[in-house]
């Protein structure tokens, strides 16, 4: 994670995944032009590319966001898709919806 703010012509920006500390000294409650007004230009990198908090919140509109948990959610809402894995894919083995009775009664767990 970088998050670089010594001038103003600096690029701020963190992985996906650190989200939360971006908001470690924030008060809440806050609306989308609060977080914007202090944190538009950080940019949110996941694999391949990024985006700015500005373009992700723009998708959730203009909301109150009354703890850290919220706003998170309403970022990682709004990330695109690639942003989190692949989709629908699970580390879990087999879907449990597998047809196949012996191919379930060999799992273990």
């Amino acid at each position: 994670m970088s998050h670089t703010d010594d001038t103003a012509d600096d690029v701020r920006s963190l992985e996906v995944g650190a989200v939360s500390q971006l908001f470690d000294d924030t008060t809440f409650p806050l609306t989308t032009d609060e977080v914007l007004a202090e944190f538009a230009d950080v940019e949110i990198s996941y694999p391949n590319q990024s985006d700015t908090l500005r373009a992700i919140l723009e998708t959730s509109g203009h909301e109150t966001y009354e703890s850290r948990n919220e706003l998170e959610l309403a970022i990682l809402n709004g990330v695109r898709r690639d942003a989190v894995g692949r989709p629908r894919y699970s580390d879990r083995g087999d879907s449990p919806h597998a047809t196949d009775e012996q191919t379930r009664m060999q799992q273990s767990f």
